[in-house]
């Protein structure tokens, strides 16, 4: 059996490695794809305009009735450089890192209506090079995932994939435009679509392969894409700025076989607002609220 996992391995590493260097190979200096996501619930993303390499985004932001947003991060731009930032109301600030620019927002609505903000953020396409990643640690973490993958439990892959994909992950999230790959592209379809799916259903209604899923799935979350919720044994995900109510209906109709209307969808949201914000919602609250 050891020697079975040592050869494994080293398989593995030796496919995944030649793999990423005819990659890096074939690579030229091309422009850096550009995207902004949203990463606020408070936010959309209302008009996008591009003028050469000049874009511009328009971005709404909603507030509440005697509440206000502190420093909140409700977007960031890849792939560009930010030139001007201009705002209706409040005060918006830019946080540069080296992979993106996040743009913070301050506002406070004293007023028993709920008001709205505009933020108009013009960018440039950044021009990038030729890129040499980092072949043997990338090919030697990926090559011990696939091996290990094998011999885990579901629960265990979980853990392990947290752990093994953020390095590589790293490495596709900043140099690899989220858009190339077509499974990719049509898991986030799917999850506009079909927002609160788990994995499973996520494969069975694509046809991609659980493990694809799961990878695609770590690279548009940490770039901002989707979420997730972890809802009693379910782990659901949805596009980021997705309205709860929505996810939350599909979620107890597809997983929990119940049929609830979008007044009591609206309402479950409001009602577990406090558990959105951590990620984490009880399973008990859904099913009380939806046995009234």
């Amino acid at each position: 059996m050891k020697e079975y996992t040592i050869t494994i391995l080293l398989l593995a590493l030796t496919a995944t490695g030649t793999l990423l260097s005819l990659q890096t190979l074939t690579q030229k200096a091309t422009a850096t794809p550009t995207g902004l996501i949203v990463t606020s619930p408070t936010t959309s993303l209302v008009k996008t305009e591009t003028r050469n390499n000049t874009h511009i985004y328009t971005l709404q932001i909603h507030v509440k009735p005697l509440s206000s947003l502190q420093a909140e991060k409700i977007a960031c731009i890849y792939g560009a450089k930010v030139t001007a930032l201009n705002t209706s109301a409040g005060k918006a600030t830019l946080e540069i890192n080296p992979d993106s620019t996040c743009i913070f927002f301050t506002i406070d609505n004293p007023s028993i209506k709920d008001a709205e903000a505009r933020v108009l953020v013009t960018a440039e396409t950044l021009q990038e090079g030729k890129v040499e990643p980092p072949i043997l640690l990338i090919g030697a973490l990926a090559g011990i995932a696939a091996a290990s993958y094998l011999t885990q439990t579901e629960s265990g892959r979980d853990k392990l994939f947290k752990a093994i994909s953020i390095p590589v992950g790293y490495y596709v999230a900043r140099h690899e435009d989220v858009l190339r790959s077509k499974k990719r592209v049509e898991i986030l379809e799917y999850l506009k679509k079909e927002p609160g799916a788990s994995m499973r259903r996520i494969s069975r209604d694509t046809g991609i392969s659980f493990g694809e899923v799961q990878w695609h799935l770590s690279i548009l979350e940490r770039l901002g894409y989707v979420r997730r919720a972890r809802i009693g044994k379910w782990t659901v995900y949805y596009p980021t700025g997705s309205p709860a109510e929505r996810w939350l209906q599909n979620f107890i109709s597809d997983e929990l076989g119940e049929k609830i209307t979008p007044q009591t969808a609206a309402a479950l949201a409001a009602r577990l607002e406090p558990y959105l914000s951590t990620g984490t919602i009880p399973t008990s609250l859904i099913r009380e609220a939806i046995s009234k």
